[in-house]
């Protein structure tokens, strides 16, 4: 509506693969682990749930939060994105007034008894989450350890977003003059 533009769109999504795989661009395809990477989207149901921890079960998964910042500036008639220029913690989205980054944490799941995992899955805790599982949850109880930062798999990297909002206000003072 351009008689009431939003102060400040923030939009954020989690995704979830199997096997995390190297995060360096030297290794070549064909040096990968030989398990195949999955993006992990909710479950269909209980059975698919089951298929989904299994295979974490005693692996590492990644999450990844794909998180982009947007604000509008009022033009008559209407309104525009604002240009933000380039920062180090960010890159530009294809559309050049946003600016995006992404968090990525790794998973460590405990080498669990299939039992404790069917007893979780018939919880139904996880039939709705990404992945299959709720960290925040009863789904902890299935993890040994995270490499990065918890809130990003609970679904929202809070620290990397106010450190965005902080260069943000850095670079220009009257970002959050909204």
């Amino acid at each position: 509506d351009p008689d009431h533009p939003p102060d400040l769109v923030i939009a954020a999504d989690t995704v979830v693969f199997t096997h995390a795989q190297p995060l360096t661009s030297e290794i070549s395809y064909s040096m990968l682990p030989g398990a195949a990477q999955e993006l992990l989207e909710k479950p269909r149901d209980k059975e698919d749930n089951l298929r989904m921890l299994l295979d974490m079960n005693g692996q590492v998964c990644e999450v990844v939060t794909g998180l982009t910042v947007a604000y509008p500036v009022l033009t008559a008639p209407g309104y525009n994105i604002k240009q933000v220029r380039f920062l180090p913690l960010c890159r530009p989205n294809a559309n050049a007034n946003t600016r995006s980054i992404d968090e990525r944490t790794l998973v460590y799941f405990a080498d669990n008894p299939e039992h404790i995992v069917q007893a979780y899955v018939d919880s139904g805790e996880g039939i709705d989450r990404a992945g299959g599982f709720a960290i925040q949850g009863l789904g902890g109880i299935l993890v040994r350890k995270v490499e990065g930062d918890y809130h990003n798999v609970v679904g929202f990297p809070a620290a990397s977003f106010f450190k965005l909002l902080d260069l943000l206000v850095d670079e220009d003072p009257d970002f959050l003059d909204i």
